[in-house]
């Protein structure tokens, strides 16, 4: 591309020597007209050597860039695929650690629902347990044959544990109780409380009973009507002569003398020692008789009202309304049972061992 052009009519002389054909002369300016030609035709081709040359250069430097960003592009593929990767390990991270929270909870949901269930199975027993000794309680107590209140609000209480337990396990015991409680609700009571009571008072009204020995005289009039006795004219013949004579006598000198039969004349003889002594006497009866009636002894507690109603009828003035009172006072308390055939709890016990049983 570089070639001079000035040597180009040097290009003949290396070939062979040949005999150049003679023109004529007319020809001979000819090789001085291709010069401008071949010039230019050598200006454009440097010319166009030129331009692909910084074609060349301008390639080379677009295709440096475009390696250049194509660099950049992978680095920041890389660095994506690298973050990418490092997010998905965080991610799987997170999953496993949730996983294992959540194979903890669980474990720990097992373990509180087996606590629970421990926790109400022990509640549960406790509860049977409580019952167990309440239905025990009551049948001892009925077994001593006095004891239906106490009996009866320990089966109460036991048939309110059972409510709170609930569960088909505890059916037949409650039905069970409910049947005792029927028959216990049914059963013939004794008030020991309340005979208690009228022995207390009985003993503290005795200081104001009238004694044969203290009594004071009444006119006749009013001895014939307490007595009930006709007028002496009214009386029959077939009476003794006694009978008539001390008929008379009330009649003319009832505000003076007084007349009446006693069982025991030593009662008229008592002085004032005495007296106190007997009161205190019936006293001490009629709190023995209450001391015996709280130990549930039946023998003593009716031996003790029959010596306060000999004492009684003894030494004390029958006539009078107090007296009488307490006397009858004391055939009622005697007349009263002690005790009572009371039902057993049989079904309750047999429900909680047939219970008992089962849950082995």
């Amino acid at each position: 591309m570089s070639e001079n052009p000035s040597s180009a009519p040097s290009a003949p002389a290396a070939a062979p020597a040949v005999p150049a054909p003679e023109l004529p002369a007319a020809a001979a300016p000819a090789p001085r007209a291709g010069r401008p030609l071949r010039f230019a035709l050598l200006l454009a081709v440097a010319v166009l050597a030129l331009g692909s040359a910084i074609g060349l250069w301008m390639l080379r430097g677009e295709v440096r860039a475009l390696g250049q960003q194509l660099e950049q592009s992978r680095a920041a593929l890389t660095a994506a695929d690298e973050l990418s990767a490092q997010r998905d390990r965080e991610a799987q991270l997170r999953i496993e650690r949730l996983e294992t929270d959540l194979a903890r909870l669980h474990e720990q949901r097992g373990e509180l629902d087996q606590l629970y269930a421990d926790l109400t199975r022990g509640r549960d027993d406790l509860a049977l347990i409580e019952v167990e000794r309440l239905v025990m309680l009551a049948a001892q107590e009925l077994q001593s044959g006095t004891g239906l209140p106490a009996a009866l609000a320990a089966m109460q209480g036991a048939d309110a544990r059972l409510a709170r337990i609930g569960g088909p396990q505890v059916i037949a015991l409650r039905r069970a109780i409910a049947r005792d409680l029927e028959r216990l609700r049914a059963a013939p009571t004794v008030d020991i409380t309340g005979m208690a009571l009228k022995l207390d008072q009985l003993a503290q009204s005795v200081d104001g009973l009238p004694l044969l020995a203290e009594a004071a005289a009444r006119p006749a009039s009013a001895t014939r009507k307490a007595a009930g006795a006709p007028a002496p004219a009214a009386r029959e013949t077939s009476e003794s002569a006694w009978t008539r004579v001390r008929a008379w006598l009330g009649q003319e000198f009832g505000d003076l003398i007084r007349i009446r039969e006693v069982d025991t004349p030593e009662a008229l003889l008592l002085n004032g020692p005495q007296q106190q002594l007997v009161r205190h006497q019936l006293k001490l009866r009629l709190l023995d008789a209450r001391q015996t009636l709280l130990m549930r002894s039946d023998r003593l507690y009716r031996a003790d009202l029959a010596e306060a109603q000999a004492l009684l009828s003894r030494y004390f003035d029958l006539r009078a309304p107090a007296a009488a009172a307490a006397q009858n006072q004391l055939k009622q308390l005697a007349g009263l049972p002690l005790s009572v055939d009371l039902p057993q709890v049989s079904d309750s016990l047999a429900a909680l061992r047939s219970l008992r049983q089962g849950g082995r």
